[in-house]
């Protein structure tokens, strides 16, 4: 026990420096609208299951998404949950592709009880990621006169993170009652160069900059859980996160350079600014359920309804329109408790997703398909595990501007579970 008191400790001040700074440096195109691209949700055991969340209910592990889950934490128990995750992109147009990889972090979560059916939760995940890099040469009209080829460059880097703390109580046996309360905060930084080509005596034109947001909300879920008989059981949740403020601000500078490094006029800059403006994100309503055998088998789905058209992202590019995701998942344990076989008492996951995205790209909404793998390890006289996840994903196509893109990503996550307070009845 004590050993993994310390090792818990030391994995926390570890990954504090990941959490605050960890983002994917994957580049998708994608990303560069909005507040870029939003990060897949929750932990590795409910990703694995499609990313389902609402009727999910477990005293082994932390289910954020539905923060009135923390109410099932046993008492006298401690849970520390964190994953890291690898990812490869490959881009696809008509004429060529392009890959990228990373690995990045992606949650950190800790949580325990207060009191008998009222629980703690604390962590931080990323929430979007604002990577991206794209390069093209155009051979703009200027009236009757040619100006020659310009080299376009753009990119991304950054994201935004979610940092959460949390609270649910069981008022009685079969429901319970909680909410995050959050913060999302970071910046992403911008970098769009126009260069000309035809004429090294022509000036070119870079703009950079700076965005930042910090906003404060809460999400509030409820959950109800039904008992058939002993072992059977069936689920029920729901989760609103309202619209909120967020406070954005800017940094910009414009300058003209020339790629004669000798010349006076290497760099000359033509305007810098601060500015800062308010926003909104957007609201989400998240329900689902989950049924099945207890220590045996989970089938659930969680229908996500976001109103991104009421948003507002000051500095951003794009149109925002409502999205609709659509999840489904399962996992199945041959024998939890068997004392004969390590692989019978694994948990097997499996499940899909479909999502819409909230901006519009060449004027249409693009949609992404997924399946996901993965297994949750038990650790030997532990009731600790290891939690595997597997996705692979697309989106886009290849019609007019738009890209195909790929994603594959697999993730590893250690949950530590130990029972603390419990004071030894030997030296």
């Amino acid at each position: 026990m004590l050993k993994t008191r310390r090792l818990s400790l030391i994995c926390l001040f570890a990954l504090l420096t990941a959490g605050l700074a960890g983002q994917k440096n994957v580049s998708s195109p994608y990303a560069r609208y909005g507040i870029g691209n939003l990060e897949l949700q929750g932990t590795f055991k409910t990703l694995a299951m499609g990313g389902i969340s609402s009727g999910i209910r477990n005293n082994l592990t932390l289910n954020y998404l539905t923060p009135a889950s923390y109410s099932s934490i046993d008492t006298a128990s401690f849970l520390f949950d964190f994953g890291i995750d690898y990812s490869v992109i490959r881009l696809k147009d008509r004429e060529q592709g392009y890959f990228s990889q990373d690995l990045g972090f992606s949650h950190l979560l800790l949580g325990f009880p207060i009191m008998k059916r009222w629980g703690f939760a604390a962590g931080i995940v990323p929430y979007s990621d604002g990577y991206y890099y794209i390069a093209q040469t155009t051979t703009p009209d200027q009236g009757t006169e040619v100006a020659g080829n310009v080299y376009e460059y753009h990119k991304g880097i950054g994201g935004y993170q979610k940092a959460l703390i949390g609270t649910a109580v069981s008022p009685f046996k079969y429901f319970s009652l909680g909410v995050n309360g959050f913060i999302v905060f970071g910046d992403i930084n911008r970098t769009n160069d126009y260069i000309l080509t035809s004429d090294e005596n022509n000036f070119n034109t870079r703009k950079y900059g700076t965005t930042a947001i910090r906003g404060i909300s809460y999400e509030a879920s409820a959950q109800l859980m039904i008992p058939f008989s002993e072992k059977k059981f069936i689920n029920a949740g729901f989760t609103y996160s309202p619209s909120f403020t967020i406070n954005s601000s800017s940094e910009e500078v414009i300058m003209r350079y020339s790629t004669v490094r000798t010349s006076l006029y290497a760099f000359d800059t033509l305007y810098s600014g601060k500015s800062e403006a308010s926003g909104r994100l957007p609201y989400i309503l998240r329900g689902g359920l989950a049924f099945g055998n207890k220590d045996k088998l989970t089938i659930g789905a969680d229908v996500v309804y976001s109103g991104w058209s009421e948003a507002v992202i000051p500095y951003g590019y794009g149109t925002y329109a409502n999205s609709l995701s659509l999840h489904a998942g399962a996992e199945y344990i041959p024998d939890k408790y068997s004392n004969y076989s390590f692989f019978d008492r694994m948990e097997y996951r499996i499940g899909c997703r479909y999502g819409e995205s909230y901006a519009l790209y060449d004027g249409k909404q693009v949609n992404e398909y997924g399946i996901t793998f993965g297994a949750g390890i038990p650790l030997r006289r532990s009731l600790s595990r290891v939690s595997l996840y597997v996705d692979v994903s697309s989106r886009g196509n290849t019609d007019g501007n738009l890209f195909r893109e790929t994603r594959f990503a697999v993730g590893a996550s250690l949950n530590l579970f130990d029972f603390w307070f419990l004071k030894a009845k030997y030296e």
